[in-house]
């Protein structure tokens, strides 16, 4: 058994995680997540056409989320399940850096911890082997915290190029 991938990036720092976190990301074959979700979509044409591009969920005040993760063996899969809309992506390590890959974009993730939260902004990407240049990048203020020992997610991201509003996801859930 190989060690999971955010042990593996996060290091030391993953110790500092509340047990709530470290829990989520301790999958060695398959885990189902659930609770419940709110999602905001930005206004505007391009916040919209990138939302349909990668799938993600349209604008709900409260809905069931599911999140199942399976380990392969280049990483993990993530099947995030809002009600009947489904968006996946894969997440992988290469050189201690963790990568999360929606169809042919792939971006960079800096983990980092801070304050108790796990968080997770865009370093880099690339369309395919092409690099993106900065400019081409999303903003993400995505995060994971804990609030009465409940583990929750706040995942908000500004377009490219407009930095307009496009999602932004939220709530909490427990392993099913």
């Amino acid at each position: 058994m190989t060690m999971p991938i955010f042990k593996r990036v996060l290091g030391d720092d993953f110790a500092k995680l509340p047990s709530e976190i470290q829990r989520t990301h301790l999958t060695t074959d398959t885990s189902r997540w659930q609770g419940r979700s709110a999602i905001d979509q930005g206004p505007g044409i391009w916040p919209r056409l990138l939302c349909a591009l990668f799938r993600f969920p349209p604008a709900q005040d409260d809905i069931a989320v599911t999140v199942t993760k399976t380990v392969t063996p280049r990483g993990e899969t993530w099947v995030r399940q809002f009600g009947r809309h489904r968006f996946q992506s894969h997440l992988s390590v290469r050189d201690g850096v963790m990568h999360e890959r929606f169809g042919p974009f792939t971006f960079a993730i800096g983990l980092t911890v801070a304050d108790g939260a796990l968080h997770y902004p865009v370093q880099a990407g690339r369309l395919g082997p092409i690099p993106l240049p900065r400019w081409l990048l999303p903003i993400s203020v995505a995060r994971e915290y804990v609030v009465d020992g409940l583990f929750h997610f706040d995942v908000a991201l500004r377009a490219p190029i407009t930095r307009q509003a496009m999602v932004r996801y939220r709530g909490h859930l427990q392993q099913a």
